[in-house]
């Protein structure tokens, strides 16, 4: 999909409006130093909301245990690279078996009530405004495990205006068949793969605890559709196998996947960057207080019937590797 780019004008006006909405925090520099990329906590609607709030339960207050927390206030700090990992590892979202975490329902009527804003939003994502439901419905909520970098939209003057976001763990969206964020469930808004910076890039906003630009992630579409992802519940241990789809009611609780890791190179996000972190097979850990689990299976991905050329699940012996992300504190 192609990603709009905007004028200098426009970035700035986008600048004052994110101020005026309070959506990066009371600290927020107007200094422009390369591309802004704004910090958006995982509760904020932020600016030029798409809908109401689609996000249901609690919104989580902290990103993923990472080190020493950052002190509120201002924050300015280099995002010159990030890493990128593919949309369908297992464990990069979170979510607890058959909850929800976003109503795509909710949503689509949200849309259909304002004809102004669906053809915006459909103009965003590729389609026509009447494919909107079968869009919708056939993205699967999940729940973001690392602070993603993707690129937002704000509705402006009946229409969507792009920027850049850091958006935190935590942040209930809906991911397509590739393991892409598309939308935001917290203010409605479409989204899309980061954009190239000019000249680096830099956070603007007051961080939330545990918040640090070197964590960063940004995801790649998995090379080709998947038919399920593989989700974490860090904090009651629980591993999700989740068809891709709004409907969460044929969740399948799975063992969790041997433990690997993951080096991906810092990259400087791309609209179509379609690296993939290849996972270099580990003995699996065992905490000791927990006996060895059998492996579980990854992200399921369509069979090609031997198709020469067509890219195979990454597998090690069946079992798949989780992502070298910030622990989490539970979906």
């Amino acid at each position: 999909m192609r990603i709009p780019t905007r004028t200098l004008v426009t970035a700035c006006a986008l600048s004052v409006a994110l101020l005026a909405a309070g959506c990066a925090g009371a600290g927020v520099k107007q200094t422009r130093v390369g591309d802004l990329v704004f910090l958006q906590a995982a509760g904020e609607r932020g600016p030029g909301p798409f809908t109401d709030s689609a996000a249901t339960g609690p919104t989580p207050s902290d990103s993923p245990r990472i080190g020493a927390k950052v002190s509120a206030g201002e924050l300015s700090a280099p995002l010159r690279a990030a890493r990128t990992v593919s949309g369908a590892t297992p464990g990069l979202y979170r979510g607890t078996p058959r909850v929800a975490r976003c109503d795509a329902e909710r949503h689509i009527r949200y849309l259909a009530a304002d004809p102004a804003r669906a053809d915006a939003f459909a103009g965003v994502v590729g389609v026509r405004r009447a494919a909107l439901p079968a869009y919708l419905r056939g993205l699967t909520p999940v729940v973001l495990g690392a602070d993603t970098r993707v690129t937002n939209h704000a509705y402006q003057g009946r229409r969507a205006d792009d920027y850049q976001a850091v958006l935190q763990a935590g942040t209930a969206v809906l991911v397509d068949d590739r393991g892409l964020p598309r939308v935001r469930c917290a203010c409605g808004n479409p989204l899309a793969p980061p954009a190239p910076t000019r000249g680096g890039a830099s956070a603007r906003g007051t961080p939330w605890p545990g918040y640090r630009p070197n964590k960063v992630v940004v995801v790649s579409p998995a090379p080709r559709a998947v038919t399920s992802l593989t989700l974490v519940d860090a904090g009651h241990r629980t591993w999700t196998e989740r068809r891709v789809g709004h409907d969460v009611r044929r969740d399948r609780v799975v063992p969790p996947p041997t433990r690997t890791t993951t080096s991906p190179s810092p990259t400087t996000p791309s609209p179509t960057t379609r690296a993939t972190a290849t996972p270099t097979p580990t003995a699996p850990t065992t905490p000791a207080d927990r006996a060895p689990t059998p492996t579980a299976p990854s992200a399921h991905v369509p069979d090609t019937h031997g198709t020469p050329g067509a890219p195979s699940a990454s597998r090690t012996s069946g079992v798949p590797g989780t992502p070298d992300l910030p622990a989490a504190d539970g979906a």
